[in-house]
Parts: C-alpha cells; structure tokens; sequence
C-alpha cells in the first residue's frame, strides 16, 4: 500500500476556459491551476495525472495552450497573470510522472452504460475530456472497491465537484492490469458499482482525506505530523476561519508518542483514533478545559506539577479510559508525549 495521500488531476482541470466565460470563470481557471500547482512542492500527497492527458487535450484543440490563453486574457483584460507563467504551470502538471496507470498499475478498461452520479462526465462538451474522465473514473472506482487505498485515500480532482462522493455504475467487458489483488469483476450484462471521491479546491482535498487512517498508519513523525495538521485544518475551516494551509501550526510530536499513541490504537476499536485527534484540536486551541488536570508528581491533589526545566506536564482527558499527555512549553508551543490507559501517570521527557 502507498503511504502518502494521493491525487490524480483530470485533464479538464487544465482545460483554457472558453473565450466567452465569465470574466469571474477565467480568474478562478488561473487561480485553481496555481492552488494546484502548488501540490508539486508538497511531500505528503503523490500527484497523477492521467497518461492520455495530454494526448486528449491536443485532439480536442485545447492544446498547446499560450495562444488560447492569450486569448482569453485580452478577451477580459486580464492583466494581473502573465499567459507564459500559467502555460508553464499547465505544462508542469501535465509531466507529472509516474502517471495515475503507472503509479497504480492499471492499464486501461473497456466499458459500457455508465452512468455517474451526480453526472460528472458530461460538465464538459469535449469528446476526448469525456472519454478520458470516463475511463479514469471507472478505473478508480474499481482501485477504491477493491484494492488498499494509500493513506488518507485517493481523490479526484475535477474542475467542477458537485459533491464530495460519485457514484458510478458500467458494464465492463475487460480490465487490462498487472495487480493481483482485483478480484474478476461483474460480466455484462452484470452492472459493476463503486464509487469515488472528488474535489475542485484545496479545502475539498483536505475534507477528503482520513486523518484516522494516516494517524493510524503513519511510520513516522511526519505522517503523525500530517494527520494532526489535517486535523486542525479542518476544525479551522469548520469554524469559519480564513487560515491556509501553510499557516496551520502544528505540535512538536515527542520521541516516543507516535509509537504509545499507535500501540493504544492498535488494542482497541476505530471510534479511538478520533478522538485522540479530538484531544489535540482542543489542547492546541485551549478548548474544553475541565478536562485538562496538571500531571502531577504523587497521587495527592496537592502535589506538585512535573516540570522538565519550565515545561509543564499535563493530562487531557480523551474519554474515561484513555487520556492525553502533553508538554506546555515554556515559549507557548505543545509537545505531544504519550497516549495512555487511565492509571498510567507516566510521560515521557
């Protein structure tokens, strides 16, 4: 199984718009190729696109793209991005390798009578768009139903998503691929059903993704790291707050927690990554505070707060039988430490 979130970018996203959209439908074109540009400097997420992207694109005279571009850009007097920079963005994205096929080692489907809902296929009039989106997204739906997904799961990133989930439905007469792990599919005039999860924008991609899975699963500091941001980034966008992605601060994770948090994980049922997740949004953001003791150094409710130099040990409550153990620190940050059953008063220094 892959270890990183992944996404692969439908050749419609980078489409030139037509020369008589909306001034406003231009705009969001630049400003959704720059947001997903911006993926390519990021080391937690493996990007795809499709192999016949660009093929597509060209049969449909939508590419090479400058001078469409510059097209479009006079037609709405755009001034303030340069028709060279976006090409050149367009272009980086459509030599992304290992192409979606080869990162996942699935070739191609020959299909019939499928059906999408919502109806995703048919957002664009280009006969070449809709026949590789089609392809792309039955074959992702098959990965999805029966194949470990990397952690976090695997998006679809569309130029426009209707909703977070796609429901697909086809025949399929044959499946050209070199896994072993896809069992034989539905023969027609058996329908084959799954589905797959898709976004237009970098807020949709974070609500795609598991953060429980990744905390579960993580090998290291760095995925720990990532499914806290996840976290946090979603409770900010839930409260309505503005933050980007770069600006989402996260916590120190201490030298043994990611092994005590997972080993607590791994006896017990799904419903405790969650709320161990729940645990660290409310510590970093000063929430819930009755269920915050000091971890002191005896039994005794007069005891004495740990310190390790001026940092002070405390105890989060995450439900009556595990609890969250954590450093505040004397520059006002928070070290995760520990993970612990309900009699355990130890954290690590």
């Amino acid at each position: 199984m892959h270890s990183l979130p992944s996404v692969t970018i439908d050749a419609g996203v980078l489409a030139v718009p037509h020369i008589n959209c909306a001034k406003d439908d231009a705009f969001q074109y630049v400003d959704t190729l720059l947001d997903w540009s911006k993926l390519l400097d990021e080391p937690w997420v493996a990007i795809c696109m499709s192999e016949l992207a660009s093929e597509t694109l060209l049969s449909d005279g939508l590419f090479p793209m400058r001078e469409q571009l510059r097209e479009l850009f006079n037609a709405h007097g755009i001034v303030e991005y340069d028709v060279n920079t976006v090409a050149r963005i367009a272009n980086q994205l459509l030599a992304i390798t290992p192409s979606f096929e080869t990162y996942y080692r699935i070739k191609d489907v020959l299909s019939e009578h499928l059906e999408t809902d919502p109806d995703v296929i048919r957002l664009t009039t280009h006969a070449g768009l809709q026949s590789d989106l089609a392809r792309c997204i039955t074959l992702i739906a098959v990965l999805r139903r029966h194949c470990s997904q990397p952690l976090g799961g695997h998006s679809l990133i569309l130029r426009e998503a209707p909703t977070q989930v796609i429901q697909l439905r086809a025949q399929i007469h044959e499946l050209e691929h070199t896994r072993d792990d896809i069992p034989a599919l539905p023969c027609p005039p058996e329908f084959f059903e799954g589905d797959v999860l898709v976004c237009d924008n970098f807020h949709g991609l974070i609500e795609c993704l598991d953060e429980s899975a990744i905390l579960v699963g993580a090998s290291d500091a760095v995925g720990m790291k990532l499914a806290v941001r996840i976290a946090l980034f979603k409770y900010a966008i839930a409260q309505g707050d503005t933050h980007d992605w770069d600006g989402v601060i996260v916590p120190t994770i201490g030298p043994e927690f990611l092994e005590l948090c997972q080993q607590v994980c791994s006896e017990q049922r799904d419903s405790l990554p969650p709320k161990i997740l729940r645990s660290i949004v409310e510590a970093i953001n000063g929430l819930n505070l009755p269920a915050v003791h000091a971890l002191r150094t005896g039994s005794g409710g007069g005891d004495p707060q740990r310190l390790r130099g001026l940092d002070r040990a405390q105890r989060r409550d995450i439900d009556k039988e595990f609890h969250l153990h954590y450093w505040e620190c004397a520059d006002g940050t928070v070290e995760l430490a520990s993970v612990v059953y309900h009699n355990d008063f130890s954290i690590p220094r």
